[in-house]
């Protein structure tokens, strides 16, 4: 009962019997044991998927509930009960559940930790991006394992199932496969130079009969069947990949909610960062000292947020942070609470240890009420079992931030109008307009889109569908291409807030030829202000295989030793083309 009573290093859930009647107890227990087996029946009916995640929440569901937050002391500062079948752990809320008793729960583990019973690549992994680490605009999904900086190494299923998905693409996760298993859970290969086997040539066959060369394809349930171990591609470096890695994911099947894999089997090495404090002072970030003196709360921010951090001021807990399990939806949760000043003065991503009023994703374990006073306070941060920081804190002016509300701000012929909780805290910005060209300050980070409306003075009609919108903000740029609307204006929808220009792109992609390989492959050099994209590739009019490398700005043909005439067709954003030909 000792584990059960405390369970993690600061909170968790305790089990509390209620007493009864000696004579009563036996023939409870029995009748009890009936039920439960009754409910396991029905769980087990509904998918072992349930069951399986119920034992890695670490979730109790007995007679009563209780659940502690404990200080950093790890005495008790707070209690609060739960109802008879609901338990709250961590981010995971398990709802009105069956009964199920301790025996149940402690063989479930056994179970839950065979989900991964194949490493994707050959063992030992080395990690080069860590789960729900801090990116621009979102929190990593999944784990990124290195391959030596090399492509073509073997990807393995971890475990039996079959092809649910698989995606190819010049951008995101490039070309990319999802596998279903048995037990509830999708794991995703992402960033593959290539499919194996009979997964190869599903995928040909299918981009010949569908014409196209960007596919999101959806096999018949288990026509595509992997066991355990099974080479399912090779490792490369394709979409948005910073450099030759293999990312992989676990996910909820049900819901799609991203899951920590280590929590069910893969072994890598621990974080090799710790995380650390940081303050801003005087309008400048540095590492924490022995001591600070900072004007607000929102002046503290940690390192490394993946890791997990508690905060308490004065002994008693005010915020802790650990993601774990989340949707793709509350992906731009990473502005929602990033110091964006650090990383532009630092170079390094951090965390506000204080609470922002809008945060879409489920990570707060704990989010109490920071001291709203100005004074001397007692701080100390910790993650897991190690302390970050532990000092003096002066605050100046601890005040409260607002939600940001809904609000339209022009200048000249421009507006730009912002949804109601679209930054993590109340904004008051300012816009400069210059003709085609708009400032707006500050550097903020939009967690919905916003939306940009430009009235131009003098543009021709037939060019109103050829313009887009190059807009950056801090941690990055993103170029959007322009709708019409009724009242003459063009409209942009963002999920990047900043300065912004409307540029003019009249012009198709520029090809150009550059070698071909003995195994047949032609490659070609494209280029253009927007992204390009094939829309056709033929050899002396027959259907062949293309795929473009947008990093590379380079176009790959399939030729197999033919001989004739090649032609590319290419296309950008805003409907301009261009048609490449070539005499093989």
């Amino acid at each position: 009962m000792k584990a059960l009573r405390q369970i993690g290093a600061r909170g968790g859930v305790a089990g509390k019997r209620l007493k009864e009647p000696k004579l009563f107890v036996l023939a409870a227990q029995i009748f009890h044991l009936l039920l439960e087996l009754s409910h396991a029946s029905v769980l087990l009916r509904k998918g072992l998927r349930l069951l399986l995640q119920l034992a890695y929440c670490q979730a109790v569901l007995c007679d009563q509930v209780v659940y502690l937050r404990l200080n950093n002391a790890n005495a008790v500062c707070g209690i609060s009960h739960a109802p008879k079948v609901g338990v709250w752990h961590g981010n995971f809320y398990l709802g009105a559940m069956p009964r199920l008793s301790f025996w149940m729960l402690a063989l479930l583990p056994l179970t839950a930790r065979s989900q991964i019973a194949v490493m994707p690549l050959d063992e030992p992994l080395a990690v080069s991006g860590e789960l729900a680490e801090l990116r621009n605009h979102h929190f990593h999904s999944g784990i990124d394992l290195r391959t030596g900086g090399v492509t073509g190494k073997n990807v393995y299923a971890v475990a039996d199932g079959w092809v649910r998905r698989i995606v190819v693409r010049p951008d995101g996760y490039g070309w990319a496969l999802y596998l279903d298993h048995p037990t509830g859970f999708t794991t995703v290969y992402a960033h593959l130079e290539s499919f194996q086997g009979e997964i190869g040539a599903y995928v040909r066959r299918e981009a010949e009969r569908l014409d196209r060369y960007r596919l999101d394809l959806y096999p018949p349930r288990e026509s595509l069947r992997v066991a355990a171990g099974q080479v399912i591609g090779a490792s490369g470096n394709s979409g948005a990949s910073g450099g030759p890695h293999l990312h992989f994911e676990l996910r909820d099947q049900a819901t799609e909610a991203i899951l920590d894999p280590v929590a069910y089997g893969l072994r890598i090495p621990d974080a090799p960062n710790p995380p650390a404090l940081w303050a801003r002072q005087s309008g400048r970030w540095r590492r924490a000292g022995d001591s600070l003196a900072v004007d607000s709360w929102n002046d503290l921010a940690i390192t490394y947020p993946e890791q997990g951090f508690y905060a308490a001021v004065d002994d008693s807990t005010r915020s802790a942070w650990s993601l774990k399990r989340w949707t793709f939806d509350v992906q731009r949760g990473a502005d929602g609470g990033m110091a964006l000043d650090l990383h532009r003065q630092q170079g390094v991503r951090g965390f506000l240890l204080h609470p922002t009023p809008t945060q879409p994703a489920p990570g707060w374990l704990v989010n109490e009420a920071w001291p709203e006073r100005p004074g001397r306070y007692a701080l100390s941060v910790t993650s897991g079992d190690r302390s970050v920081w532990r000092g003096a804190v002066r605050v100046a002016n601890p005040q409260k931030q607002r939600e940001q509300p809904a609000a339209t701000w022009s200048d000249g012929p421009w507006s730009l109008q912002v949804p109601a909780r679209a930054f993590s805290a109340e904004q008051h910005l300012q816009l400069r307009s210059n003709g085609r060209s708009l400032d707006v300050q500050p550097d903020v980070a939009a967690i919905k889109p916003v939306h940009y409306y430009w009235t131009p003075d003098e543009l021709p009609d037939s060019l109103r569908t050829r313009t887009y919108l190059a807009v950056r903000d801090g941690r990055g740029s993103a170029k959007i291409p322009g709708v019409p609307t009724r009242d003459g204006r063009l409209h942009y929808a963002s999920k990047t807030c900043g300065p912004a220009q409307v540029r003019l792109d009249v012009e198709g992609p520029q090809c150009r030829l550059v070698r071909r390989d003995p195994d047949g492959g032609v490659w070609i050099r494209v280029t253009d202000e927007l992204d390009p994209e094939i829309l056709s590739a033929r050899i002396n009019g027959q259907w062949t295989w293309a795929y473009l490398d947008l990093k590379a700005e380079l176009v790959r043909v399939d030729a197999a030793g033919a001989t004739g005439e090649l032609v590319l067709v290419v296309g950008d954003e805003v409907g301009n083309r261009t048609t490449f030909i070539h005499t093989l």
